[in-house]
């Protein structure tokens, strides 16, 4: 994950993409390996004045957008 300072508060989505990894990384939901050559899901956002850009096990994101909507219908 990366983190960097910006001018913008609140929590801002920027993107989601699908990348093929071109070298090891951690899952930022699960903390487990994403595997060089593997498929991940790469969020791009700003969170209460920092830029953070976020890999994903497709799964892992997919499982949160799902946890997500579900708290959004209980509301």
């Amino acid at each position: 994950m990366s983190i960097y300072r910006t001018e913008t508060m609140g929590d801002f989505h920027i993107s989601t993409r699908q990348h093929v990894s071109r070298k090891k990384r951690e899952c930022c939901n699960c903390q487990q390996s994403i595997e060089k050559g593997s498929e991940y899901t790469k969020t791009v956002g700003t969170f209460d004045g920092y830029f953070v850009s976020s890999p994903w096990h497709t799964e892992c994101y997919e499982n949160h957008q799902q946890y997500l909507n579900e708290q959004r219908r209980k509301e």
